[in-house]
Formats: C-alpha cells, structure tokens, sequence
C-alpha cells in the first residue's frame, strides 16, 4: 500500500461528499467546533479501517453491523465501555446524516448494541484537604497565577477543560459586588457563572499583571502560552496532571495513586462540593451546564461518613421504652 499519508488523503477524498452532508448536519443541530472535530476523528478512523481492512474503497451502502463491531473491537479492546460506545454513537450520527440526506437508506450502527456500562459507579474527587492541598502543591513558576487561575475554576467553578481554553476576556463580567463569567459550553450554550470575590480577584490579577503580550489574533483570550496564543485544551490537562502528580507525592497523601486522577475530576470535585453543601440539584444543574438533570444525579452519592452522621444523629429511643 501506499505510504499513510497518501493513503489517507485518498480515503477522505473518496468520502468527501459524505463527510461534508455529516458536517452541515451536525452544525445545524447546533453542535460546537470541538465536538464536530471530535465526531470526524472518530469518522476517519473508522474510514481508513474500512479500507485498510478491504484493500480498497468500499461504496457506505455495502457496510455490515458486522464491520462496524470489528472496528470498535479492535479499538476499544481494553479501553473503557464508555469510550467504545460514544465511538458507537458517532458512527450512528453519522449515517443517520447519509440517511436525512437521502443518500443511504440503512444505519448499519444502529444494529451494533450499546456496551453494557457499570451502574452507580461513583465519580472520582477531591475531599475538602485534598483539594486544598492540591491548590497548595502547584509548582512555581512565570506561570504560577495563570495555571492556579485555570485549576481553581475547574475545582471552585465546574469549568470544563475546553472551557478554560476557550474562556475571553469579554466573558468577564466586570461587577465588584456581583462578579462572574460567562461560559460557552457544549452545544455553545452560554451559561452565567457567578464568582467567589477570591477567585475574581486572582482573574483580574493575571489579566493586568502575569498575562503574555498576546498575538493579534489571540486578543481577547483570556489564558495564554508563553507565545501569546490561547492556551491549547492538551496544556491545560498537563498542566493538571502535574499537579496531580505533585499531590500524590505529598506524606500521607500516597493512596490517591490508585485514583485515575484528570482534569475532569476537578469538575466532579465542584459537582460533589456543591451536593455535600446542600445546593439544590437544579441549580448545580446551571452552574454545570448540563442539559439533563439525571446527569447532575451523579454527585448525589454519599459517604459513609455522611451516613453514619445521619444514623447517630437519629433520636430512636423511644421505640425501646
């Protein structure tokens, strides 16, 4: 076979038209730039199995469920279900796009079934002294307050990691008594994040004080690299695995090395913060930015120390008088 590059050149040349349909598809049900790059990675892949596997380009009317549960076979062998079925997804949206486009007449994906996922699995976080710890272990550096910025709104505010990447500074709302953000989410749904008076103050103080000079084109990014570009989405989780790294290295501290910890974790350590505070779930709801409440229900989960608070503080004495 030809070397890869001209090979994939070729395939996404031959798959042109279908990719374009699924393009405009996903972009009139309003989905965001980072998720549309996401759905035609996952597309890709599956393209150049298709013809890799064949030797040849094959017309979409002649792919099999069978094909497609090959493929997430082979790529998905010891990775997490949940993985394999958001791959399974795309794959669905992707011919349901041929099909509302009148170009196929048959979603083979929607044959292949949802991997069966453990439920009730608990959210991995950070307790109140891990987190605090963790804010403290940050590593000096020239970008010490722009790094501490990122992570204390993904721990203090629920951001998402694209989130932080794609924060401006004309999403700050500029009220001393009432300061906050305004995030674009999945869906490039605009939610209004209102801000602890510390966290503003440490926002404002990277933006006038430790901010690169930024390039013309990255003026109104708020978080940027030391080349006065925005920050990438890939830096932002380093940055937080180093971190991460840092804490599990602390005295006492050693067990959290058998915790997948990730940036997304801060998220999950707002969502559990915000539920073990009494917060009612639908305003964590739209301070997370979930479109569906049973997403929220995640952080709902208790721990045994909450339940045995609950149990000892139950007066029963006077069922066994």
């Amino acid at each position: 076979m030809e070397n890869f590059s001209e090979f994939k050149n070729d395939v996404l040349s031959y798959y042109e038209e279908e990719m374009d349909i699924f393009r405009v598809y996903l972009e009139d049900l309003g989905y965001s730039n980072s998720t549309i790059r996401v759905y035609f990675h996952d597309t890709r892949l599956f393209l150049f199995y298709l013809t890799e596997k064949n030797s040849e380009m094959i017309e979409l009317e002649n792919v099999t469920k069978q094909d497609i549960a090959a493929f997430l076979r082979k790529q998905h062998r010891n990775a997490a279900k949940s993985s394999r079925n958001r791959r399974l997804m795309t794959l669905r949206t992707f011919f349901k796009s041929l099909i509302k486009s009148e170009v196929l007449t048959y979603n083979p994906a929607q044959e292949v079934d949802l991997a069966k996922q453990e439920k009730g699995r608990l959210p991995t976080y950070l307790n109140d002294d891990e987190l605090s710890l963790f804010f403290s272990v940050i590593p000096p550096s020239d970008y010490y307050i722009r790094n501490k910025c990122m992570l204390m709104l993904m721990g203090l505010a629920g951001l998402r990691v694209v989130e932080v990447h794609n924060l401006n500074i004309s999403d700050i709302i500029r009220n001393e008594k009432d300061p906050g953000i305004e995030v674009s989410g999945k869906g490039n749904k605009v939610r209004y994040i209102p801000l602890p008076i510390p966290l503003y103050n440490q926002l404002l103080d990277y933006e006038r004080i430790y901010r690169p000079k930024a390039k013309p084109n990255h003026s109104n990014a708020f978080f940027l690299s030391k080349r006065g570009t925005r920050i990438s989405r890939r830096r932002i989780q380093e940055v937080t695995e180093n971190v991460f790294e840092c804490l599990k290295k602390q005295p006492g501290y050693q067990y959290l090395e058998q915790k997948k910890l990730s940036a997304h974790k801060l998220r999950h350590t707002f969502g559990t913060g915000m539920v073990r505070e009494g917060t009612d779930l639908v305003t964590i709801q739209q301070l997370m930015g979930h479109t569906n409440l049973n997403t929220t229900q995640i952080y709902t989960h208790v721990s045994n120390e909450q339940k045995q608070k609950a149990m000892r503080n139950k007066d029963v004495s006077r069922y066994f008088l």
